[in-house]
């Protein structure tokens, strides 16, 4: 008999960051997003209709500092409905590889020893392997691209 899964929450819920991942989008931008769908108020707070339809919950932090957390699967639905369609997992990849890309090139250009050079060398490595493994070389130089970013694209 198979032994049933217990969610967890964080396959409920989500962050406006993670949220944003799946879509492509920034925290800032995926927070405008729910404010076009009714979803967040002027001040980037959950509307009472989120509150009062489960599409978020409070989750104040450790603190006690006010902190939302969006319903996962509502969220998905809402925005599926309203024709805005979610990254495949290659795109959130190409990314999420673009985004490490650009961080290892700058701080190749800060780099103040031969020894860090070497070891931002080698993720980049990593980072041109994952890439030719999974097809991606094109989305990722076409992200960075979008993203203005100067230095050297990834080559085969």
């Amino acid at each position: 008999m198979a032994k049933k899964r217990n969610k967890k929450f964080t396959d409920i819920w989500s962050n406006l960051t993670n949220l944003g991942k799946i879509y492509g989008l920034s925290a800032i931008k995926m927070g405008k997003k729910l404010k076009e769908l009714g979803l967040r108020n002027d001040e980037g707070k959950p509307t009472e209709k989120a509150l009062l339809e489960g599409f978020a919950q409070s989750t104040p932090l450790k603190d006690g500092s006010p902190f939302y957390m969006w319903h996962k699967h509502k969220i998905l639905e809402l925005m599926r409905e309203t024709g805005f369609q979610k990254l495949d997992e290659n795109e959130i990849l190409a990314q999420d590889l673009a985004k490490e890309w650009i961080k290892i090139n700058q701080l190749y250009e800060e780099a103040i020893s031969g020894f860090e050079e070497e070891g931002l060398f080698m993720e980049a490595e990593e980072i041109r392997k994952t890439a030719i493994k999974k097809g991606l070389i094109p989305k990722i130089n076409e992200i960075l691209t979008e993203k203005k970013f100067k230095g050297e694209k990834i080559t085969p």
